[in-house]
């Protein structure tokens, strides 16, 4: 196993162990669902318009990388 991570533009890292990229995408898109991607924007991105749960996972599958 190996490590990867997506990092947000705010900076905001997020890492998981997978087999290879596609699961570790698979993995970090299943954790941001539409309760997470919501606490995430109230936390982080207060006054930003909210993306569908589609874009934040297409920016996933974009950013994520071996750590």
């Amino acid at each position: 196993m190996a490590q990867y991570h997506m990092t947000c533009s705010c900076g905001h890292d997020i890492k998981v162990d997978a087999k290879n990229r596609d699961e570790a995408v698979t993995k970090i898109q299943s954790m941001m669902d539409e309760k997470a991607i919501d606490a995430h924007l109230n936390e982080k991105h207060k006054g930003e318009p909210k993306p569908s749960v589609a874009q934040v996972h297409q920016t996933i599958a974009q950013n994520t990388v071996t750590a």
